[in-house]
Order: structure tokens, then C-alpha cells, then sequence
């Protein structure tokens, strides 16, 4: 295998690891609604802004916001990595 191909291959890789986070992670991101709706007991709060308060309303929009930053470390780690790959496949179809 050349270098070429492995290049390719690795970067197709790469793009499938992102496609991959970017999956995985739109189903644990939920928005303020779904928390609310999800996490909400019997007897709930008046407001969407007691909702909001609740403990189970919390911990799910925390879980979402952690799965949020991990999308952004994954997604930011493979785009450094698909960067090296790009510019030695652009440099050999110039050269």
C-alpha cells in the first residue's frame, strides 16, 4: 500500500470518527423542552422555569451539556488530525 492510499484511507477514517461523535452525541444533547419533558415527575412546577429547576431536569441538561463539549474535543481532535492528511494528499496532486 502507498503512501497515497493510506493517506485516503486515513482520512476517510477520520471523517467516519466524526460522522460517528457527531451521532452518538445528538442523542444524549437534549434541549431545555426535552429535559423538562423527559425529567419531569407527577407533580411538577408551574412555571417551564420551576421545571427547569428540578433535579432530574438538572442532571439530564448537565449530561447534555458534558456530551456537548466532548462532541467539540472529539470533533476538534480529528479535524487537527485530517489537516496533515489533506495538505499531503493536495501537495502530491500538485507536484
Amino acid at each position: 500500500m502507498n503512501d497515497v492510499t493510506s493517506d485516503i484511507l486515513t482520512g476517510l477514517g477520520l471523517v467516519i470518527t466524526l460522522i460517528g461523535a457527531w451521532i452518538t452525541a445528538r442523542a444524549v444533547i437534549l434541549k431545555e423542552d426535552d429535559a423538562i419533558n423527559i425529567g419531569l415527575a407527577r407533580f411538577s412546577g408551574e412555571t417551564r422555569e420551576e421545571n427547569l429547576g428540578l433535579p432530574m431536569v438538572q442532571n439530564l441538561l448537565a449530561s447534555s451539556r458534558g456530551a456537548r463539549r466532548g462532541l467539540l474535543f472529539i470533533a476538534g481532535g480529528t479535524a487537527l488530525q485530517i489537516v496533515p492528511v489533506g495538505i499531503r494528499l493536495v501537495s502530491l496532486a500538485f507536484a
